[in-house]
């Protein structure tokens, strides 16, 4: 019976992880300076990101050296696009306070589904969140001052299962195994 309980145990956890997956972006295995190409970090990035490694206060990164900026068109949103639809969660700001950022988050259709909180960028890397747990395909970040903001740890991943998900899989597992202990017994 313990290890009915414990390979289940694990099956839950197998599959929670499973169904939890993240992936963090942050850019620094790009080289050098240049344009993010489409398909880093399984993201359309549609030619409009910038990266770039060297110093240069109050755009610091989160995770050192590189981070991605959109070009200076002064007020604007840029987007990127998920290969595959996904819970986006966030990514990390610096920058210039006037530079106020925040996400919207939408379909394949492009429909607007959320608009998240906002930021003001400093000088100290912040998270901002999207607030938004459903699937997404395409993530725009709306700036008052593009090009006065860095961006990096871009951060999504697949639908956290609920509770009860959880606990349908429990019993599933649960079942399975004393069906299967039945039958080599019998």
């Amino acid at each position: 019976m313990k290890k009915s309980l414990l390979l289940a145990v694990a099956l839950i956890a197998f599959a929670t992880y499973a169904l939890a997956a993240t992936t963090d972006c942050n850019f620094d295995t790009l080289p050098g300076d240049g344009i993010v190409p489409d398909g880093y970090c399984n993201i359309t990035w549609g030619g409009v990101w910038s990266y770039y490694l060297d110093a240069q206060p109050p755009y610091n990164p989160f995770s050192p050296p590189t981070r991605v900026y959109a070009p200076s068109t002064g007020a604007g949103e840029y987007s990127f696009v998920l290969n595959s639809p996904a819970v986006f969660q966030g990514a990390y700001f610096a920058g210039y306070s006037f530079a106020t950022v925040y996400f919207d988050l939408y379909d394949s259709s492009h429909n607007l589904l959320w608009t998240s909180a906002s930021l003001d960028p400093s000088d100290v890397p912040t998270w901002l969140a999207s607030g938004y747990s459903g699937l997404v395909s395409e993530v725009g970040v709306y700036s008052l001052a593009n090009d006065f903001y860095v961006m990096d740890d871009v951060t999504y991943g697949t639908a956290i299962p609920e509770p009860g998900t959880l606990a349908l899989l429990a019993t599933g597992a649960v079942g399975a195994i004393g069906a299967f202990r039945r039958r080599v017994a019998g």
